[in-house]
């Protein structure tokens, strides 16, 4: 059974991974204070390409900077989500991706890589609401589709797996590498 776990963790955090240095975000920042907001847009801009990159230590500390400066900026937890993913540190990433989601709750991406973080962690069922929520929001979420395929499949709800990965395809022909 601990193989199959291992299986599925790699088999999630490929497809995970794949999408998610892709999907790092930067959105606009709060310009309250002169300074505090270009310093924090640098931060921001710097944590999206050592993303892009592949160096998740440094886009963690560049999170971190914007984080310390905006501590509500959603983008900025979800970020650090990815980063920490991308470390091996998915419970450490779950709570950032829950920052995210409670800061920002209509934006399905958090949703998304925090079920592929549960489902790594072994949380099959919770990965599974998490995915429900982010296909909630985007009905057109093809990455979502595919983790819920990946994570019915580990469950043995094969019909179930089966509709969630013909969506996925539907939606995005080839996700999943298929």
């Amino acid at each position: 059974m601990k193989k199959f776990y291992v299986f599925l963790a790699a088999l999630i955090t490929a497809v995970s991974f794949a999408s998610m240095a892709s999907a790092a975000i930067n959105s606009n920042l709060p310009s309250s204070i002169p300074g505090k907001a270009d310093a924090a847009d640098r931060y921001m801009d710097k944590g999206v390409a050592f993303t892009q990159k592949g160096d998740y230590a440094g886009a963690l500390k560049a999170f971190d900077k914007v984080i310390e400066l905006y501590p509500n900026f959603a983008p900025a937890h979800y970020n650090k989500g990815i980063a920490l993913s991308a470390l091996g540190k998915d419970a450490q990433a779950v709570k950032e991706y829950d920052k995210a989601i409670l800061l920002d709750p209509q934006d399905p991406k958090p949703y998304n890589n925090k079920g592929s973080a549960l489902g790594r962690l072994g949380r099959i069922r919770e990965a599974l609401i998490s995915f429900e929520r982010a296909i909630q929001l985007e009905p057109k979420y093809a990455n979502a589709y595919y983790n819920m395929y990946v994570a019915l499949k580990s469950l043995g709800r094969k019909q179930e797996a089966q509709a969630a990965l013909e969506m996925a395809q539907k939606l995005e022909p080839g996700v999943g590498g298929k």
